[in-house]
């Protein structure tokens, strides 16, 4: 009889701990490039050095080819802002790694060729992004900038 009693507060402590590492954002999922569509335009995410990333507080991650797809897809009211957790971009001299949006520095330029034309690349440090605004030229802007 004992052993039926321990089992119960048992199954409850294990179910909530399950539910609650299934509900937690431990960053952007992987992009299944070639595969993956876009949840803003549909088009198939093709480009890592473009393909964008949010995490709801839910847990949900909707992928984007571009940053400007991600923006457009907020502005629509297909999800919130507020309730989104992160945005990750990609890492344009790092094969693409997500990173928080917040954290990275921004070039817009029409030499990129994103492929939905938002043409903005994001880059760890500004010694990457002044190599390549050498390179491309655009101008350098934050991330507040992309929700005007």
């Amino acid at each position: 009889m004992r052993n039926k009693t321990m089992f119960g507060p048992i199954r409850a402590v294990l179910l909530l701990a399950f539910g609650l590492l299934a509900c937690g954002s431990d960053g952007p999922k992987p992009i299944n490039f070639g595969k993956d569509q876009c949840a803003h335009c549909r088009m198939t995410v093709s480009d890592a050095r473009f393909g964008t990333q949010l995490a709801t507080k839910k847990g949900r991650a909707y992928i984007f080819d571009d940053a400007q797809c991600m923006v457009a897809f907020i502005q629509a009211g297909s999800v919130s802002r507020e309730d989104v957790a992160a945005f990750y971009l990609p890492d344009y001299t790092n094969d693409g790694k997500l990173l928080p949006a917040e954290q990275l520095f921004l070039l817009k330029s029409e030499s990129l060729k994103s492929p939905m034309r938002g043409d903005i690349a994001a880059f760890v440090n500004e010694v990457d992004l002044e190599a390549a605004r050498s390179e491309y030229g655009g101008e350098v802007i934050a991330w507040d900038d992309l929700w005007k």
